[in-house]
This record gives structure tokens, C-alpha cells and sequence, in this order.
């Protein structure tokens, strides 16, 4: 897939600089020998805990099992993913923030909880308490209704949107997440009003789309999304990458419809660890990382179009986060 981070970066958001480097004073050799013990140069000691803030078995999590076995391999550790669900992701990220920074306890960052989430509500935590690593898959939000829809194509769904403020109900992925957050600028910058229905992530939208409970998601695109619409029970009515996927060829963005700023309903999961953590175990991860990305088997399944076909580690993910945060601190703060 081709990357958006570099799109993002091209909308004229401020960005700060990248990671605050950690210089390490060395006086003696008793001293020396104490500091490299504590440097990160025997990374990792024990197995390394992976925290991913949404249940089991959607997107993320299967993007964090992909990328901990390929990691468990080389760096000799198991990497164990924990999925820890609840407060729109801000349980394992406040866990996350506040452990030893050794990179022992990493997690998937993204979007939501990362940026949005603390932006809107008040937790024990930010943006500045996490140290990047690198990017393991982006993936856009698609807008899909059902299979017995009256609604043809995007055009339809959002005139009714228009005529009915807040009639039609759309399904997404949590309350703080980009999806959420853009379905509220359709209202505040384009007039049109939907009722946006918070959910756990994919396996409850798409039950509650079959199940007639909502008129249309707003969902991350996955293998499970792309298989809802093979088989016809997914009708999709635009995209939220800011150029078309070459895999829904035929599906228009949001900004061809005529929404032109909505186009970072783009879920960029990446990996994360506490802020502090030594410069040679971020740098011993973001090149196993790397590594992993080009990994075949990695790509098989995560979803090879989910995954940049250009590498962005450390300073590119810390890059994307704080564009993301100066877009919507404006918009979300308090």
C-alpha cells in the first residue's frame, strides 16, 4: 500500500521534531560497565509483553499477532500479545505509559487511543509519554451499507443524511476513534448530521449492520470487510484515503463526493513503547521492524495492501502522531 504518512505530512500541519534522544555520561570504568548494563545492548532479557487496546480478533489485534511472532524469531523472546479492551482504548495505554522504559512492554499505537483520546477526555496520560518505533500497516476507513440498502451509491446516502439530520445511524469503531471524530466534522464542516453508534470494532458493526440495528459503518478496512463485500453483503459507497485503493477501484473517496478535508479516517497502527526508552533498543526494534515488514508471511496476514510499500520507522510514525494531534487538538480540545 502506498503510504499516507507522507500525505499527511503535506497538509501543512505543524510537525514537531522526532524522538528526544537519551545521552548516557560515563565516568570510570565501574560507571562505564553500569551504564551499558542499563543501555538496552543485551535487548531483550525476558519475554516482551504487546498491548493492544481492542479485543481479540479484529485488525489490530491480528496485526500485532502477525508482527510479535515474526519478532519473537529474531529477537529470540517471546513477544506476547495482550488485548486489553475498555475506555476507548485508554486502559492499556495508560498501563503503557507508565511501564519501566526497556522495552519490555510495547503496544500498538494508533489514532484513537493514542492521539484522539486524550485529547477529549481527561486521563493520566498524552501523546508525549510514548516513544515511536515504527509503522506496521495503514488502513482507511471505508463507509459500507447493506446489501438490501436503498441506498445506491454515496451520493444518495448522504442526501438522505442531509434531508433527515440525524435519521440515519453509522456504526464505528469506538467513540474517540478517527472515524467517530470525522463522521462529527461531516456535521460541524459540512451541515450533514448522522448519528454515530460506538462500537467494540469490526465483529460488532458488522453484526449489528446484518442484524438491521444500523443503516451503514464506517469501518476499517480489513480481510473481513473485504470479504463482506466479495460475497455482496457489503455494499461499499466511498473510501477515506485521500486517493482511491486500487483494490475498490470502483468506490470513490469521500473527497471525489464532495467532502474534500475528510481524509484521515486512516488508521495507522504502529508499534509503541513508555517514553524514555534507550535509543539502541528503539533502534534494535525499528530495524527488526523493518524487517518484519518485508516478511511474506507477515504480509499474508496482516493484508499485503495494509502495509506500506516504503518502511517508516521511529521518526516518521512520531511525525504522523503529532500531525494528527495539531489537526485535532483545535477541533477537540477543551
Amino acid at each position: 500500500m502506498r503510504s499516507v504518512l507522507k500525505k499527511r505530512s503535506a497538509m501543512h500541519l505543524k510537525v514537531s521534531a522526532g524522538l528526544v534522544g537519551i545521552s548516557l555520561a560515563l565516568v570510570g570504568c565501574g560507571a562505564g560497565g553500569a551504564a551499558r548494563a542499563n543501555d538496552g545492548s543485551d535487548y531483550p532479557k525476558k519475554p516482551v509483553r504487546f498491548l493492544v487496546p481492542f479485543a481479540a480478533g479484529g485488525p489490530s489485534s491480528m496485526t500485532a499477532l502477525a508482527y510479535a511472532s515474526c519478532l519473537e524469531r529474531s529477537l529470540g523472546k517471546p513477544v506476547v500479545v495482550e488485548n486489553k479492551p475498555g475506555g476507548s482504548g485508554g486502559i492499556a495505554m495508560q498501563e503503557l505509559a507508565g511501564a519501566k522504559p526497556d522495552g519490555h512492554t510495547l503496544g500498538l499505537g494508533t489514532n484513537g487511543p493514542l492521539v484522539m483520546n486524550p485529547i477529549v477526555n481527561k486521563l493520566g496520560y498524552s501523546l508525549a509519554d510514548f516513544t515511536s518505533v515504527g509503522v506496521m500497516a495503514e488502513m482507511p476507513t471505508v463507509l459500507v451499507v447493506g446489501a438490501d440498502s436503498p441506498f445506491a451509491d454515496a451520493k444518495e446516502f448522504f442526501a438522505a443524511a442531509k434531508a433527515s439530520p440525524g435519521k440515519l445511524s453509522v456504526a464505528v469503531p469506538g467513540a474517540t476513534t478517527s472515524a467517530a471524530i470525522e463522521l462529527t466534522r461531516l456535521k460541524s464542516d459540512y451541515g450533514i448530521e448522522v448519528t454515530a453508534v460506538p462500537t467494540a470494532g469490526n465483529a460488532e458493526m458488522t453484526t449489528n449492520l446484518l442484524g438491521g440495528h444500523v443503516d451503514a459503518l464506517f469501518i476499517t478496512d480489513h480481510s473481513d470487510v473485504a470479504a463482506r463485500i466479495a460475497d455482496g453483503s457489503f455494499k461499499p459507497l466511498a473510501i477515506s484515503s485521500p486517493e482511491r485503493a486500487a483494490w475498490y477501484s470502483e468506490v470513490p473517496t469521500l473527497a471525489e463526493v464532495g467532502f474534500k478535508d475528510l481524509v484521515n479516517a486512516v488508521s495507522v497502527f504502529g508499534v509503541v513503547g513508555p517514553k524514555g526508552m534507550p535509543e539502541n533498543v528503539v533502534s534494535k526494534l525499528e530495524g527488526e521492524l523493518k524487517t518484519c515488514a518485508a516478511d511474506p508471511g507477515v504480509a499474508e496476514q496482516v493484508g499485503e495492501r495494509f502495509v506500506p510499500d516504503e518502511f517508516a520507522g521511529s521518526k516518521e510514525l512520531h511525525t504522523a502522531f503529532t500531525a494528527m494531534q495539531d489537526l485535532y487538538q483545535p477541533l477537540l480540545g477543551k
